[in-house]
């Protein structure tokens, strides 16, 4: 289920001419979990652009605004005329005399505005209407096409300045027949892949809006492809997706019902999840209506109408479904009716009925009756059961149609929610050994704490930066979190640094980082002599080896004195496997200490041998 209405009310084009905008969440503050997603249609009026980005307080991160449109073969990638700029008098139409065909003065202004509140923009892909039946499938059809849709795509997404596109093609699934589904599925998945690479490459994100169904999950109880509409291979696309945007409304549809009960969101959710898998579930995203319907009650036949009604009345007009309508004028006009809605805890939605005054006629006389309608709507209490849908599932969140029908007290909320759920920060504190020799093997211990639980099994991934050398740091190893949220990095030691351990977040947690552990490096110096007693001016070998072994490492070779102190002998340098030698030939009799001793150098700091102690006979 999920047909679009993209109907304009006059009210709604209407376009203010600045925008005052409060500043985004400041870091102070404990920001939410941004939970909130969903659209903007074409129509959406710069005062309802402001209230989102002065009030959303974090819990908005992303949004799409329905920004171009396919419009066959010849005009694949069609702006929507949000502003009359071709002066024909209409609005909603393909702008194709223009400079920018990626923009608009007004698009540009409320991006601006949204992201400058640090709220992402995508733009929507939309192909919607019969119109369209059979022919984006049929243009998707050749590598070519795909190529070069990819690429004016990207071309127009850099352009424009938006954070990403937004697929919302639904003709495939309301209009195409059936069975065209297994054509169009492998031409729907080779261009979810070009686009995103495309995309990617930069640092865009791409989405994909789909159908809820109604068969979440088959007799067995496996989840059912897609819901049903299996043209959209949910399972197939989801490595290339950002977001999997499911229009988990509209379920009642011609006769009086939920526009999108919260049974049938979280049933929809769970088959989603299971497609794509846990580790992708944050990228599931549930639809949650904003808006409302109004239908004519069926009573057999016809219809119910007032017990006053005589026999065979017909209606002069058949009774319809009314034109979607934002749940702030469904409560309106129950209030002009003198209708209490009541709400309905199972399905997370509000309901009411009225009698309309209907003419008609009995037989050839004139008559008006009256008609039982019945109206559901949803609002930001709906939005808040629907929200319940995402810790339970951890899915990314609700994605809402439409913003223009939200309340003034949408926000506020779903603010609170989102901070009630918001992931957990992670503290991670780093040991690591102070100091060692070249080649000795560095100990880094890493533990975790936060209040959402030990970080078990979370990726830790050690970096190193050198003191001196390259400003960046490097990334040297990585682990899993032992069950107390704990690891321990064993690496060889090779300069001077410091060590930072970064644990990768989880649904419940915040990605954490730790300061940094220095570790002081000294150069690995082992020696020996030739002999531990050697008798009076005979020769004598003291030899050793170096860490790191490089050619042209300068080597002291030093002598304790009587008062303790160490005096250089002779210098030399190490060849290129890092030994270095000399020859003496000691006169005075007695115990004599030697040892060798390398400068400090850029990374390595001083480091010596032990002692040998010679007797000289």
């Amino acid at each position: 289920m999920g047909r679009r209405s993209i109907t304009a009310v006059g009210a709604a084009v209407a376009v203010a001419a600045s925008l005052v905008v409060a500043s985004p969440v400041s870091a102070a503050d404990d920001p939410p979990r941004p939970i909130v997603s969903g659209w903007f249609g074409w129509w959406a009026s710069d005062p309802v652009i402001a209230q989102m980005a002065s009030s959303a307080d974090g819990v908005v991160g992303e949004v799409a605004m329905f920004w171009w449109s396919f419009q066959g073969s010849k005009n694949p990638l069609c702006i929507y005329d949000n502003g009359d700029y071709n002066g024909n008098g209409r609005w909603g139409d393909c702008l194709t005399e223009t400079s920018t065909p990626w923009t608009t003065p007004k698009f540009d202004r409320q991006r601006k505005a949204l992201q400058a509140a640090g709220i992402k923009v995508n733009a929507s892909i939309t192909d919607l209407g019969s119109a369209s039946k059979g022919k984006l499938s049929r243009y998707l059809s050749t590598s070519k096409n795909r190529t070069a849709y990819a690429t004016l795509i990207t071309e127009y997404a850099v352009k424009a300045g938006v954070d990403g596109i937004d697929l919302d093609w639904e003709v495939f699934a309301f209009h195409d027949d059936r069975d065209t589904w297994q054509d169009t599925r492998g031409r729907w998945i080779a261009t979810v892949r070009a686009l995103s690479k495309s995309l990617r490459a930069k640092g865009l994100t791409l989405w994909a809006t789909v159908p809820g169904g109604t068969a979440a999950f088959t007799s067995d109880g496996s989840p059912n492809d897609s819901t049903g509409y299996w043209v959209y291979a949910w399972k197939d696309i989801a490595p290339y997706i950002d977001r999997l945007n499911i229009m988990a409304y509209d379920y009642s549809w011609s006769q009086p019902g939920p526009i999108g009960p919260n049974d049938w969101a979280q049933r929809v959710a769970a088959s989603a999840v299971a497609q794509v898998g846990e580790t992708r579930a944050h990228k599931v995203w549930v639809g949650s209506p904003q808006y409302g319907r109004d239908w004519p009650v069926v009573s057999g036949a016809g219809w119910t109408v007032n017990p006053e009604c005589p026999a065979g009345w017909k209606p002069n007009a058949t009774p319809v479904k009314k034109q979607e309508m934002g749940g702030n004028d469904q409560r309106l006009l129950a209030q002009r009716l003198g209708v209490k809605p009541t709400w309905n805890p199972e399905y997370g939605e509000w309901t009411f009925q009225y009698w309309e005054p209907t003419k008609g006629k009995a037989g050839k006389k004139k008559v008006q009756c009256d008609i039982l309608r019945e109206v559901w709507f949803a609002d930001h209490r709906s939005a808040l059961a629907r929200a319940s849908i995402v810790p339970d599932l951890r899915i990314g969140g609700i994605a809402v149609w439409q913003f223009d029908y939200v309340g003034e007290d949408f926000y506020a909320g779903l603010v609170e929610y989102g901070r009630k759920i918001a992931p957990a920060p992670t503290s991670v504190n780093v040991k690591a050994t102070r100091a060692t020799a070249h080649g000795r093997m560095v100990t880094v211990r890493v533990e975790t704490q936060s209040r959402a639980g030990a970080a078990e099994g979370a990726e830790a991934t050690l970096y190193f930066t050198a003191s001196t050398g390259a400003a960046s740091r490097a990334k040297v190893q990585t682990l899993a979190l032992d069950a107390q949220g704990a690891g321990v990095f064993r690496v060889p030691a090779e300069t001077t640094g410091s060590w930072v351990v970064s644990v990768a977040g989880s649904w419940a947690r915040l990605p954490g980082e730790s300061a940094p552990a220095p570790t002081k490096v000294r150069y690995g110096v082992d020696a020996k002599a030739s002999a531990s007693t050697v008798p009076s001016n005979t020769a004598l070998t003291l030899s050793g080896s170096v860490s790191p072994a490089v050619a042209g490492t300068t080597v002291n070779f030093q002598r304790r004195t009587g008062t303790g102190d160490w005096r250089d002998i002779t210098t030399g340098t190490t060849d290129a496997n890092g030994a270095a030698s000399i020859t003496l030939r000691p006169s005075v009799k007695g115990q004599v200490t030697y040892r060798l001793l390398v400068p400090e150098s850029p990374g390595l700091v001083r480091g010596f041998s032990k002692r040998i102690v010679v007797t000289v006979t």
